[in-house]
């Protein structure tokens, strides 16, 4: 035994889950015999309910054909994940729209504090120009409000009266 203990594996015979397509280990499962002598294993009473109850396998999404059928779980998709490429952006290499392969490189390097730094200035400069237009504009409303106070003729401004209450025809 000391000779063959490590290369002798033993070999267990397994079936086949008719509907779900699950091993099926010795001592497991049931088995199914149609009126015409067809045998059909099923691993357990779900997958025998649902074969009697003429479910599609394919449409659950327990079962293996459903699996298979959309790829799940595979080898091949485990290694996809494993092999992503790596894009480089042809951005990089040839710059964009208004924008150098330098502007971008020097982009790219600047640090966030400068960065920061850089908006402040920004928004503190538009901040400025809002007041001065602001208060360019209050200057102009007021002169224009005092020269409208006056009128015409240089007295108070007289509004007319009204003739008859508000919704009411005048007699006439």
């Amino acid at each position: 035994c000391t000779q063959f203990c490590g290369a002798v594996k033993m070999v267990v015979k397994t079936d086949t889950c008719v509907f779900s397509n699950f091993r099926i280990y010795p001592g497991h499962g049931s088995l199914f015999i149609r009126v015409d002598g067809k045998a059909f294993w099923f691993i357990n009473g779900k997958n025998e309910a649902s074969f009697h109850m003429k479910r599609n396998p394919r449409k659950l999404n327990w079962t293996m054909f459903y699996r298979r059928l959309r790829k799940k779980g595979t080898q091949e998709d485990q290694l996809k994940k494993a092999k992503k490429r790596v894009v480089t952006s042809s951005a990089i290499t040839r710059g964009f729209q208004g924008l150098s392969i330098d502007q971008l490189k020097a982009k790219k390097e600047e640090t966030p504090e400068r960065r920061k730094a850089a908006r402040e200035a920004d928004v503190r400069q538009i901040k400025e120009k809002k007041k001065e237009e602001a208060k360019k504009k209050k200057d102009q409303n007021a002169g224009k409000a005092a020269a409208g106070k006056m009128g015409k003729a240089g007295g108070a401004q007289i509004k007319p009266a009204r003739t008859s209450a508000p919704g009411k025809q005048s007699a006439r």
